[in-house]
């Protein structure tokens, strides 16, 4: 059942209600009682519809919601939580089967479920806190001199806001008539178009007082296609959009013109060729480039990372030195609805532990001057949080990124830059240069078991030469270590874009927007993909009939 505001508003009296009935009683004799208890209720309308060669193969319109109950005990100076909270997401817990919540509106049943989990992971508290103590009998606190968790002023903000449901008729019609046109092409061997639509209330009461309302919509639009080469290699690309707002979709005649577009690529891909490896110069696009500073540079600046011993820390003892170039400066603020005229989906008002988001500037012209933080203090020099504690489900919130930006003083135009790249090319007298124009994500290591380093899915490249001739490229990742490859900026353009995705971590998957130029990089590592090669299907696909034959090249 879709909640509304009178709901809401009854849903956060009940959570209150049973918040400090928690509060006031919940104790055994001989045992640390609670110090501050929230709970944090997602209530989530999700919309499916996928399909292929013109039919529906899924619609759904699915309902859930669930809780994550944070209990702490002992006292705000020293509690439970170990490791940043990175390792608090545990499936195996008693209190996980108590997450999900009824999707009615009674609130005695949402009671009953606050009970059952709240019970449990008061707990699962007092034992980790007696793990705790026991723990440092032995081993030194690096973090003793921080408080475990810092007090706050009660906040009040109910506004709740009616979302507009999806036109589920236009997008079925839609998803039916864009899938439809790859039939065309019986070169392209699997495909499909999916919309996703996914709204969120979230709902936050805490035993300091607070009572807290936000809402999200994140839209995702998409086409698949991938085919095999000539020498069996599997080559896929896709066509994507996410964003918070319906509006932003492109109408259906544009994205089959993209479908149409894609195809073509995807058949130039085919007959590309590949690199084994690769370091020397390396220009990205804006894309890749906010891939870049997100897997090199964000996920080493999420303050939780510091209060964990197993991390790298890999910027723990650099507050005010330079880590990279002076004329960039980089900041992450998700009280920003849009970046470079594209809104954006990392954008809130509170994060999930309650705290107003706030602007954070995490580099100031090349020098490192604060982390990402939620209400877990990081630093000695500031207790104070900024807002950037996010989480999915029963994850426990710690720092994450939401709306990083790239800043950047004296940025070169396009055509500038790919002279500067050229040059580059020809001074360290290579015999080409690589320009990554699209990359689909990316993945970083930041524990300190792991090699510290980084890697980047390129779905589009280009091989430059030094004579300025231009092909494709494809199958290739660009890898490195992060130290090495900021030290490696040496220019950037002057046109940032924002681009929206999603980013998984310990506390799970969240929203983010990542704005960025593009960025040339004198040195930095590729090595090549998936290698293995399929034979090709025994039977030609029962709609080929009539259709252009296979293996020919899509009109232009």
């Amino acid at each position: 059942m879709a909640l509304d505001a009178r709901s809401a508003a009854r849903f956060l009296t009940a959570m209150q209600d049973e918040c400090e009935r928690q509060r006031r009683h919940l104790r055994v004799p001989g045992y640390p009682r609670p110090c501050y208890i929230s709970y944090l209720l997602r209530d989530i309308h999700l919309t499916v519809l996928w399909g292929r060669l013109g039919n529906i193969n899924q619609s759904s319109v699915q309902n859930a919601r669930n809780v994550f109950c944070d209990v702490r005990v002992g006292s705000y100076r020293f509690d439970q939580v170990t490791e940043g909270g990175l390792d608090d997401h545990e499936s195996e817990s008693e209190s996980y089967e108590h997450v999900e919540m009824p999707i009615g509106n009674d609130v005695d049943a949402l009671k009953y479920h606050l009970w059952k989990l709240t019970d449990s992971r008061y707990r699962e508290a007092v034992r980790q806190y007696l793990s705790k103590k026991s723990h440092h009998i032995t081993y030194v606190d690096a973090n003793r001199d921080l408080p475990s968790f810092v007090r706050a002023e009660p906040i009040v903000d109910q506004r709740f806001r009616r979302t507009r449901p999806p036109d589920l008729g236009y997008w079925k019609d839609y998803v039916e008539r864009a899938s439809r046109v790859v039939k065309q092409y019986p070169e392209v061997k699997n495909s499909w178009v999916e919309i996703r639509i996914r709204d969120v209330s979230r709902l936050f009461v805490n035993s300091e007082g607070s009572r807290l309302i936000d809402q999200s919509r994140v839209c995702e639009l998409s086409c698949d296609l991938w085919l095999l080469s000539p020498q069996g290699e599997v080559v896929a690309t896709r066509v994507l959009y996410v964003t918070p707002a319906l509006e932003d979709l492109p109408d259906l005649r544009p994205f089959i013109a993209q479908i149409r577009e894609r195809v073509r690529l995807l058949w130039q891909l085919s007959q590309a060729p590949t690199l084994k490896s690769y370091a020397g110069p390396v220009l990205l696009a804006p894309g890749p480039a906010g891939i870049l500073f997100h897997e090199v540079l964000g996920h080493r600046l999420e303050g939780s990372r510091l209060l964990s011993t197993r991390e790298g820390q890999t910027f723990a003892r650099d507050l005010g030195k330079r880590i990279v170039p002076e004329f960039l400066t980089v900041l992450d603020d998700p009280t920003a609805g849009r970046f470079a005229g594209t809104r954006t989906v990392g954008h809130y008002r509170y994060d999930d532990e309650g705290s107003p988001a706030r602007r954070a500037v995490l580099v100031d012209q090349g020098r490192l001057v604060d982390f990402l933080s939620g209400r877990a203090p990081v630093t000695r020099s500031r207790l104070g949080g900024n807002g950037h504690a996010r989480s999915e489900y029963h994850e426990r919130p710690i720092s994450r990124m939401a709306n990083l930006v790239v800043q950047a003083e004296g940025g070169l135009p396009h055509a500038v830059l790919k002279q500067r790249f050229l040059d580059e090319i020809r001074r360290l007298k290579q015999p080409f240069g690589i320009m990554i124009l699209d990359a689909e994500g990316g993945e970083t290591a930041t524990d300190s078991y792991d090699f510290q380093a980084f890697m980047g899915q390129v779905s589009l490249a280009v091989q430059v030469w030094a004579d300025g001739r231009e092909n494709l490229i494809h199958n290739i990742t660009f890898v490195g270590t992060p130290l090495s490859a900021l030290r490696n900026v040496i220019a950037v353009g002057d046109t940032p874009r924002c681009q929206n995705a999603f980013c998984g971590a310990e506390s799970g998957v969240v929203p983010v927007s990542t704005t960025s130029p593009a960025v040339l990089l004198s040195n930095l590592e590729l090595q090549a993909s998936d290698q293995r090669q399929y034979t090709p299907y025994l039977l030609p696909m029962p709609h080929e009939k009539g259709a252009r034959r296979a293996r020919r090249r899509p009109a232009e």
